[in-house]
């Protein structure tokens, strides 16, 4: 029987990362929908919480079989063309905005849930009970 190597992560901090990198992220997107009517304002956003992921850990699909697909490299890249920038030069694309704010939103509620639910079973495994406290 084999073993294979896991990375150590701390869960705890991963998720107050994740959680920070999300607030921030809210912040410079609710930026973007204040400055809707600012001429020649360019949106702007936070580069994607993955290459956190990637350059502290180094972990990576392997592809075990030449019929599998080779998947995503984890490289996150957006580019507009034909950007729909109005006649003062503005780029503020209030759906776009408004998209990334709602999935920025859900990917909060997620972490908070997936934190949730590890310190759930965290209090399990120390008070050896399914009450979690």
């Amino acid at each position: 029987m084999s073993t294979t190597h896991l990375p150590n992560i701390d869960i705890m901090s991963l998720a107050e990362r994740k959680m920070s990198y999300l607030q921030n992220r809210q912040s410079v997107l609710a930026g973007n929908v204040a400055n809707a009517n600012t001429p020649n304002y360019v949106p702007k956003d936070v580069s994607p919480f993955q290459g956190v992921l990637n350059t502290e850990h180094q972990a990576a699909l392997k592809r075990t079989n030449p019929a599998h697909l080779a998947g995503n490299t984890g490289a996150f890249h957006t580019n507009r063309i034909g950007s729909r920038g109005s006649l003062d030069g503005n780029h503020v694309v209030l759906e776009d905005e408004m998209a990334k704010i709602a999935d920025n939103s859900d990917q909060q509620r997620f972490a908070s849930s997936v934190y949730g639910r590890y310190v759930s079973m965290m209090g399990m495994a120390v008070n050896g009970s399914g009450s979690g406290n």
